[in-house]
């Protein structure tokens, strides 16, 4: 009999991760998808399978033994140090036939069932389920049976892998574009006609009217007023743990990051002191603030483990609006003392004064990856393929982590990366990401049919933390989209102001091209990363004026629409307005920095593009000094 190559997708991807409010159910919807994904894959390997994705082992084993151990019996998950999967399981079935493929499939599917319903539906439903009258059983029921897809595809190994490599991708896109048509639960009973998940309006809300949580459980459901959900959403904020929520860090800690690190690297005793003490009021259950969780067995954020939101004057009017007559209340006028003191600090130079905001949500995706998959030639270098995406995603949750960049993962499936970053660092692990990417794909010299290496492009989005999730995610899949337009391996930020307005966007590719000037001269290309870079630190250190970046886009509106601008007329008119721009009240811009500015600024589109990386740049340098309170030299984010 001959082997077979064997395909499952599982779903839906909307249904467990698209719709969150939070970014506990952001995270755990990803982690739920992963889990079912791993139980599917475990038991195909447990059937004598051999796992191309996801790998379940490192390269040097698959180089040395050339066989994927089989496994213990999987365990589920419920930490954020969990490793992560695609919902795209593949797999070499050994001297098979068409009706084992059959049961093969069937037995990974109800292994992905019994993750979903065991693991974690079940044990919502147990929580939920001691509190009267709180859920609709029947309606929790149907959904829970009947949320999860399955999209599956296998062919027999005639001939060269590649091509039956090939064929199964083929079969499973026709397999994918057919819908499957369930029946519909009867909905002509009154117990159906209730109000749609405030998530996403898909499925009906389970929570009954006037349902009346106990604090313990309201406090893991944390819903808003009037909030409906489905049975998904429920079990997302419930965790799959019985006994305790799962903490996950929120965008308000993540953006006040930089505010922080400033407080505890300016030696100020006093504002440590203070900073300590509404650190410990946060703790314990309560309404006004939540945990960052654990990783690797120690607190995330260790400096402040809460999500911050109560260092906002303007959040705590809000908390104690809501929580008059609370027994949290009292605690919150305590905080307020407090935070106004600490805010209040003088660290030599000006006082700390509010947290900024703003933060960033990073998406990054492999280029050509579907061209070099189809490129691999054995079944071998498939799976040492994938062993090297999995080592990727791993060196991908220490970059986004580490010290350095201080940002929380969300989600590494291979090249597939979901995370949120403080301002001041997002630029510096984008590019780490990158290089981290390409040099491990290096290696082992995966390529397409064209010679061209697979890349990372990666695409930033600065937002407010008070915008919805849903905006959040969606401004960071533009940039990710736009990153990889028009021709790949790029690099793309966003800026969108609280308040709408056009966003400011600034894209070009990782590798800089050499440009011209004027008069014909070639100039060096800089990478992008680095010019926002050093823009930033020329903002950070008070080498240019806050309202130039500003002055140059306007400035730029009158060469709109020229077909051709004469000779050196655009250089002289930005010069004539930075000559007249001064960094303080006796001193001007570098002539250098001037210089910089200028280089390859030819026409109008590019002198817009380089207004848009000093403005950029200067939302970078607002959370920059924030985390340098000192105002020590040197670039933003090293």
């Amino acid at each position: 009999m001959p082997d077979y190559l064997y395909v499952l997708g599982i779903g839906p991807v909307q249904g467990f991760i698209a719709s969150a409010r939070r970014t506990r159910d952001l995270w755990m919807g990803s982690h739920l998808l992963s889990e079912i994904s791993k139980a599917a894959a475990y038991q195909i390997d447990k059937n004598g399978g051999t796992l191309i994705f996801p790998s379940l082992c490192d390269i040097e084993e698959l180089k040395t033994s050339k066989k994927i151990k089989h496994k213990e019996r999987l365990s589920p998950s419920y930490s954020p140090d969990a490793f992560n999967v695609a919902n795209i399981v593949r797999a070499i079935i050994p001297n098979s036939d068409a009706e084992c493929m059959k049961m093969l499939n069937l037995a990974a599917q109800d292994a992905a069932k019994k993750a979903w319903t065991e693991n974690y539906a079940d044990k919502a439903r147990a929580v939920l389920g001691k509190i009267p009258n709180a859920i609709n059983t029947d309606i929790w029921d149907a959904q829970v049976k009947d949320v999860i897809e399955f999209y599956a595809a296998w062919v027999p190994i005639v001939g060269h892998y590649d091509d039956a490599q090939k064929r199964l991708m083929r079969l499973f896109g026709s397999r994918k574009a057919l819908r499957n048509f369930e029946p519909s639960p009867a909905r002509d009973n009154k117990q159906w006609r209730v109000e749609k998940s405030s998530l996403d309006g898909a499925r009906e809300s389970v929570i009954r009217e006037n349902a009346v949580f106990p604090r313990e459980v309201g406090l893991r459901l944390r819903l808003n007023k009037g909030e409906q959900l489905c049975a998904v959403a429920l079990t997302k904020r419930i965790g799959g743990k019985t006994d305790r929520a799962i903490p996950f860090p929120s965008v308000v800690r993540v953006a006040v990051d930089p505010w922080i690190r400033g407080i505890i690297s300016s030696g100020d005793d006093r504002a440590i002191t203070l900073l300590n003490a509404v650190k410990e009021k946060c703790g314990g259950d309560n309404e006004f603030s939540s945990g960052t969780g654990e990783r690797n067995g120690k607190k995330f954020y260790g400096d402040f483990p809460y999500d911050g939101q109560v260092l906002f004057s303007s959040r705590l009017e809000e908390l104690k609006k809501d929580l008059a007559g609370d027994p949290d209340y009292q605690t919150l006028v305590e905080i307020e003392g407090l935070a106004r003191q600490l805010r209040a600090c003088d660290n030599g130079h000006r006082a700390f004064g509010e947290p900024n905001p703003y933060f960033a949500i990073l998406v990054a995706d492999g280029d050509r990856m579907g061209k070099v998959i189809s490129n691999i030639k054995s079944a071998d270098r498939h799976q040492i393929f994938s062993a090297t995406l999995a080592a990727f995603a791993g060196k991908a949750r220490t970059i986004i982590e580490d010290d350095k960049h201080r940002g929380v993962m969300v989600y590494a499936g291979g090249e597939d990366i979901l995370a949120f970053l403080p301002v001041d660092t997002c630029i510096a692990a984008a590019r780490a990401l990158h290089d981290t990417f390409g040099e491990l794909l290096g290696v082992n010299d995966f390529k397409d049919e064209d010679g061209k290496p697979a890349t990372l492009s990666v695409g930033i989005a600065i937002g407010h933390s008070k915008d919805p999730l849903e905006d959040i995610l969606s401004y960071g899949h533009e940039a990710e989209k736009d990153a990889k337009n028009p021709d790949r391996d790029g690099f793309a930020v966003h800026y969108h102001a609280r308040g709408g307005g056009d966003p400011i966007n600034v894209r070009e590719a990782w590798i800089s091209q050499d440009t011209t000037d004027r008069t014909g001269k070639s100039v060096k290309g800089v990478p992008v990363d680095e010019r926002l870079d050093h823009w930033a630190g020329l903002f950070l250190e008070g080498k240019f004026p806050d309202g130039a970046a500003y002055d140059m886009r306007q400035l730029a509106e009158d060469y709109r629409g020229w077909k051709l601008v004469p000779g050196d007329l655009l250089e002289k008119d930005v010069r004539r307005l930075l000559k007249r721009k001064r960094v303080s009240e006796d001193e001007v811009i570098d002539e250098k920095e001037i210089r910089a500015l200028l280089a390859g600024v030819t026409s109008y589109s590019l002198l817009v593009k380089r207004a848009d990386e000093l403005i950029l740049a200067r939302k970078i340098a607002e959370s920059a000094i924030q985390a340098q309170p000192k105002k020590e030299k040197g670039t933003v984010a090293a």
